[in-house]
């Protein structure tokens, strides 16, 4: 007869949880874990609980905590209530003494020699590497002796033989019917050396006493769920619903570490990836809706969510698809709101000072730079470098092209001309170098240019190419009226200048 799964009633508001490990940033499994639990909550009405499991004395830090807060308030995940597992170790204890008196548990003071040896003899013989149960049979004066002799144990659960519980069987919301045999298992571990309750117990313990109606995760947890289940029944607690997606994997199939890349999400903030354009590509991921379509608002999402569309396929991570996605989420933006994103990205990396944040002119640099680049920005951190050439009053070098293009017979009267009409105008302006130039009238500076070269039938590249590698020592660039007015007629002149002299000693 099937050990079979006693479900949760839903009479009641669904409740899920997020129970990340404090001991490293969020990585981006861990992220769409949350972003899946929280959208799953939001379109069943449902309410989501945040806890962290922070049982792991070792590794386990409050910073590694607010780091992982603040990356989840950051993707936009929000939740109902708030646990941490080391504010109730006395409760698992409280339920290990229960299991203890019920005969459902047992202590084992078996050293870690022995379990070490036990383990690499079993490898050897080709069986599943488990606990044998040598301390399950000890007497309550052999248990008596051990404690008075200040032994150190642990406490493990009693997983029963198949013959009485038979085969250990639950239904996934994503992958169906899912069986395991008791004899997978040996007694296993829920009370740790040091008192603290080893994952499986705690997150039994947790979940019942926190109403949680589905558990949503990944499938490297499917094991833990069969060992979960048997704590489950042992209690007498509700089942809740089980749904396990895929792992995320690299390209190369392998499982997704650091030498793929970035792989946490304050990696991902730090090299200039939206929050929505994260967001909207976890959700991909792994959800596939009907239809084509892949940009996503998060609303969108939360209305269409189904767990049966959750894939049960890997997920390969595609950095190029997110690249994509994010450029999409930055041309969405407005001009005042990647002022805002970008300007951090120029602080540090050296390009402006915080100061200079109260410079109109340089405001309006910034914005001008915004506008010329935007269209072509895969992520915000590339931004520094496009730019960096408009913060300097020179041009740093140039590339071998602009030097073909600037040592053409018709180049020369053409930076000439831009040159006079350059002064034309900061003439106009009674010498007021700080005058903002604005595209349009970098338009027409161009335009008289070609018309008072046109009876030197000069235009076209011949034309656009000299000015373009006069004010930036390159051939490729944004467009020439905003390159203009990005660097204004005092830097265009100072440029333009220093061109004639690198022409005057090739």
């Amino acid at each position: 007869m099937l050990y079979k799964q006693e479900m949760a009633s839903l009479n009641s508001v669904p409740r899920l949880r997020f129970a990340p490990s404090p001991t490293g940033g969020l990585h981006i499994g861990t992220a769409r874990t949350a972003l899946f639990n929280w959208i799953a909550a939001k379109s069943m009405g449902g309410k989501l609980i945040l806890r962290i499991e922070d049982t792991d004395i070792k590794r386990s830090t409050r910073e590694y905590e607010a780091l992982i807060i603040e990356d989840l308030k950051w993707l936009g995940i929000g939740w109902d209530e708030f646990y941490r597992q080391s504010e109730r170790i006395g409760i698992y204890q409280k339920v290990a003494e229960r299991l203890l008196e019920e005969r459902k548990a047992y202590r084992c003071f078996c050293s870690p020699q022995r379990l070490s040896d036990l383990r690499d003899t079993l490898l050897r013989q080709g069986k599943v590497p488990k606990y044998d149960g040598k301390c399950r049979y000890l007497t309550q004066e052999e248990i008596k002796k051990k404690l008075e002799q200040k032994q150190k144990f642990v406490i493990r659960f009693v997983v029963e033989n198949e013959e009485r519980i038979g085969d250990i069987e639950f239904n996934d919301l994503i992958r169906g019917v899912i069986r395991f045999s008791p004899e997978a298992f040996g007694d296993f571990i829920i009370i740790k050396s040091d008192g603290t309750p080893s994952y499986n117990f705690a997150v039994v313990v947790d979940d019942s006493d926190m109403k949680i109606t589905h558990v949503l995760r990944g499938e490297d947890h499917i094991t833990n769920t069969a060992r979960q289940l048997l704590l489950f029944k042992a209690l007498g607690y509700k089942i809740p619903y089980f749904a396990h997606f895929s792992m995320i994997l690299a390209r190369d199939g392998s499982k997704l570490s650091k030498r793929h890349g970035a792989t946490t999400i304050s990696e991902f903030r730090e090299m200039g990836y939206l929050s929505e354009a994260i967001v909207n590509y976890l959700s991909i991921l792994s959800w596939n809706p009907m239809g084509e379509e892949e940009i996503f608002a998060l609303q969108d999402v939360v209305d269409e969510f189904r767990f049966q569309d959750i894939s049960k396929s890997p997920a390969i991570f595609d950095i190029d698809k997110l690249n994509w996605i994010n450029g999409i989420y930055i041309r969405k933006k407005t001009c005042e709101e990647l002022f805002e994103l970008c300007t951090p990205f120029l602080i540090k990396s050296g390009i402006i000072g915080e100061k200079e944040l109260e410079n109109e002119k340089v405001i309006a640099k910034i914005k001008k730079c915004i506008d010329a680049f935007k269209d072509n920005l895969k992520v915000l951190g590339e931004f520094p470098d496009r730019v960096r050439d408009f913060f300097s009053d020179k041009i740093d070098s140039y590339e071998d092209s602009a030097t073909e293009v600037l040592k053409a017979e018709s180049s020369l009267k053409v930076v000439v001309k831009f040159m006079d009409l350059l002064k034309r105008k900061l003439s106009s302006l009674a010498g007021d170098k700080s005058v903002d130039l604005t595209e349009e009238e970098g338009k027409n500076i161009i335009k008289s240019v070609a018309d008072e070269l046109k009876n030197d039938k000069i235009k076209g590249k011949a034309l656009y190419m000299p000015i373009r590698a006069s004010i930036t020592g390159k051939t490729h660039g944004p467009e020439l009226p905003k390159v203009i007015a990005i660097l204004g007629i005092e830097d265009c002149i100072k440029r333009v200048e220093q061109t004639l002299t690198y022409l005057n000693n090739l």
